[in-house]
């Protein structure tokens, strides 16, 4: 009898080998920080353009990064990148119950940019809109109504088309603020703007920013977009520079402060 008891659990063990190398090869697509949850790693959410967050995440601050006035049809080669160009992710998944956020981080350089996005539901109903919104400003959260899927639409740009998902089988439960962040990857050459102000924003400034406003930086992701053929560097030079990187970030500090530590955040970058 002990003889069929090991024989069976060796089996067993073959059997589940696979699926438990499996899951572990899949957690290397995510970071898990404290009692924050499992959060998709910058390399993912750059690359699936879809970033999904767990129950003890309350809030998600959704970016719209800077050049996202360019029209997707016509002037890609503008955008800091072709993946998550909008917003930040393009396809957000969320617990029911997680309030959403919008940070406008579509810096102005002779003109300003501002956006108004609507929410809407399967039935192409508003659900809620976040009026005219300024340059690093943010919305008023939104918890969304129901679970399904809804569209983001941005009422004054031709933009790329992005939703958000909220899930009939998951509540949000938490208090953590978490959401990305666009940033050279290294000191650009020129970090003044048009009326000669300069701006310190770069990944290792944003490095000792983040830590120091309360922000935990969860992953980053370096990547280049340089498609401008008639441009020098073949980057748009709004963009200050072909070598950009994503952070992903949380905090649990009360919303309002986090917005408003976000808005200066923003402001310091040198996508201006």
């Amino acid at each position: 009898m002990l003889l069929l008891r090991t024989a069976l659990l060796t089996i067993i063990m073959i059997l589940i080998y696979p699926v438990t190398s499996y899951s572990s090869v899949n957690l290397t697509y995510a970071t898990t920080i404290g009692d924050a949850g499992t959060i998709p790693s910058a390399d993912v959410v750059h690359s699936s353009e879809s970033m999904k967050v767990p129950p003890s995440v309350g809030t998600f601050v959704i970016l719209i990064p800077n050049e996202a006035h360019e029209n997707w049809s016509d002037e890609k080669h503008k955008l800091i990148t072709d993946k998550n160009s909008y917003y930040v992710p393009t396809n957000l998944i969320v617990p029911n119950g997680t309030a959403i956020v919008f940070l406008h981080a579509d810096a102005p350089w002779d003109t300003p940019n501002p956006h108004t996005i609507e929410l809407q539901d399967s039935s192409r109903n508003v659900v809620y809109s976040t009026g005219q919104l300024d340059y690093t400003l943010s919305s008023k959260p939104i918890v969304l109504p129901s679970p399904g899927t809804y569209n983001i639409i941005d009422k004054s740009y031709d933009t790329k088309e992005a939703k958000i998902t909220v899930l009939n089988n998951e509540t949000s439960s938490g208090n953590s603020i978490v959401g990305g962040f666009y940033t050279p990857s290294n000191q650009v050459e020129n970090a003044e703007d048009n009326d000669g102000v300069s701006h310190p924003g770069s990944l290792q400034y944003y490095k000792e920013a983040f830590n120091n406003d309360g922000f935990d930086i969860l992953s980053e992701y370096n990547f280049t977009y340089a498609t401008c053929d008639y441009c020098p560097g073949e980057y748009w030079p709004d963009n200050k520079s072909g070598e950009h990187t994503l952070l992903i970030y949380s905090t649990k500090q009360p919303l309002s402060d986090a917005l408003a530590k976000l808005g200066k955040l923003v402001k310091d970058n040198v996508y201006i």
